[in-house]
C-alpha cells in the first residue's frame, strides 16, 4: 500500500505507512489545541502553525461525463476534468494516503511537505468506474465514504433523488410537485419560511434561487420522515424503481473490497446519510454506531475515517463520531487539515475550489 509522488528532478519517493502503525491507537478522542501557546523558540503559534506542513484534503462526489441521457444536468467533475486537477496537484502537493495522515497527526512521522489526501463521498459507482482505475495508473490512493445502509438496503440516498428528479422533471416542474405533494397531505405550512433565506442561498451557491430552496426545503426543513417519504413517491411516479437505480448509482461491497485490496481506505459516511443537525443524540449515536457495525462486518475490523453526511459536526456530533471508534471525521468546513486541528472535526476542500486555491500556491514542474 503505496502513494507516489514525483519530483522536480523526476525521482519518485514513496510515501506510505502499513496499517500496522496504527494497530495501537491509544486515544481517538479530541485534541484540543491551545492557540496561546508558542513554538519552541518563541515565534507566536499561528505564525509557526503556518509554517509548518499542512495537508489540503480534497472532496469530490460525482466524476463522471454524463454528455447524453436524462441525467445529464447532474453537476459534478468530467473524467478530463478529473485528470487535469490530478495533475496541478500533484505539481503543486505531495500526494499521501489516509495512514500517513494518520500517523502525522499522532507525531509518528513527517509529512513530505504540503501535501493532499484525495476523498470521496456518497459511494458512487462512479468512484469504481472512473477513479480507481486513474488513481491507479498514478499510484496515488484516496479514501472512499459510504453510507452503508443504502447499500444494506439497495435504497438510493434522498439527495441523488433529487438530482434525478430535478434532471427529470426540470426545477419549475419539480417544485410545483413538491407544494401539490405538501397541499394534499395538508402540511403546506412547512414550506413557508424556506423561500429566499440567507442561510438556503449561502448553503447552495453554485444553484439558481429556485434549485437551492426545493433542495434546502427537502434536506433540511421538512421533517426527515415526511421529506423521505415525498421524495421517494415523486422518484417512484417520475423516474422508478429505486432498488434498481441503486444497483447501478452505488458502489458495491466487492468493488469496496477490490478498492481495500489496492490500498486504498474505506471510510464511513453515516448509515441513513441524514443531517446529524436534524436528529437527536441518540439517532446521531445509533446511525454512526450502525455505520462502524457494517464496514466491520463486511470488510473487517480496522481503523477507519468518517465524513459528516452534509458537512454536519458540532463538538458533540464530533465525540460521538470517537465513540463510534472511527479515527478521525471530515467536515465540509473549507481549509487545510493542520497536525493541531481536533482529530474528528477536520476540514476538507470540494473540488471546485480547488483551482482558485492553488493559483495562490507556486507550482513546480515535475518532468515524466
Amino acid at each position: 500500500m503505496i502513494s507516489t509522488a514525483r519530483l522536480a528532478d523526476g525521482s519518485r519517493r514513496v510515501y506510505s505507512l502499513e496499517w500496522s502503525l496504527m494497530t495501537s491507537l491509544e486515544d481517538t478522542s479530541l485534541k484540543d489545541a491551545s492557540p496561546e501557546d508558542a513554538s519552541p523558540d518563541g515565534t507566536p503559534a499561528e505564525n509557526a502553525e503556518n509554517a509548518s506542513p499542512k495537508c489540503l484534503a480534497v472532496m469530490y462526489h460525482y466524476v463522471r461525463d454524463r454528455v447524453t441521457g436524462p441525467d445529464r444536468e447532474i453537476k459534478g467533475v468530467s473524467e478530463d476534468g478529473f485528470r487535469r486537477q490530478l495533475d496541478i496537484l500533484c505539481d503543486t502537493l505531495t500526494p499521501i494516503d489516509w495512514p500517513t495522515l494518520v500517523s502525522w497527526r499522532m507525531g509518528r512521522s513527517e509529512l513530505p511537505g504540503d501535501s493532499f489526501l484525495l476523498t470521496f463521498d456518497d459511494g458512487l459507482s462512479d468512484h469504481a468506474e472512473v477513479v480507481f482505475p486513474i488513481l491507479e495508473e498514478r499510484g496515488i490512493r484516496g479514501v472512499f465514504f459510504v453510507s452503508t445502509g443504502l447499500l444494506v438496503e439497495k435504497r438510493m440516498n434522498s439527495a441523488h433523488q433529487i438530482h434525478m428528479l430535478l434532471c427529470r422533471m426540470g426545477a419549475g416542474t419539480f417544485c410545483r410537485e413538491v407544494r401539490e405533494w405538501l397541499r394534499r397531505k395538508e402540511l403546506s405550512h412547512l414550506a413557508d419560511s424556506v423561500e429566499g433565506t440567507l442561510e438556503t442561498l449561502r448553503a447552495y451557491s453554485y444553484e439558481t434561487p429556485e434549485r437551492a430552496e426545493i433542495k434546502h426545503l427537502l434536506t433540511q426543513v421538512l421533517p426527515l420522515e415526511i421529506g423521505r417519504q415525498l421524495v421517494n413517491d415523486l422518484f417512484e411516479m417520475h423516474v422508478g424503481d429505486q432498488v434498481a437505480f441503486a444497483e447501478e448509482w452505488y458502489l458495491g461491497w466487492d468493488d469496496l473490497k477490490r478498492m481495500e485490496d489496492a490500498g486504498h481506505t474505506v471510510g464511513g459516511h453515516g448509515d441513513e446519510h441524514h443531517p446529524y443537525r436534524r436528529m437527536s443524540a441518540m439517532e446521531q449515536a445509533r446511525d454512526m454506531n450502525r455505520c462502524a457495525m457494517n464496514l466491520r462486518e463486511v470488510l473487517g475490523d480496522k481503523p477507519r475515517p468518517f465524513s459528516y453526511p452534509y458537512g454536519d459536526a458540532d463538538g458533540d456530533v464530533a465525540r460521538r463520531c470517537a465513540f463510534a471508534g472511527f479515527v478521525n471525521g471530515f467536515t465540509t468546513r473549507q481549509g487545510w487539515v493542520r497536525a493541531t486541528d481536533d482529530a474528528h472535526s477536520l476540514s476538507r476542500v470540494d473540488t471546485i475550489h480547488v483551482d482558485a486555491l492553488l493559483e495562490r500556491i507556486p507550482i513546480v514542474s515535475c518532468s515524466d
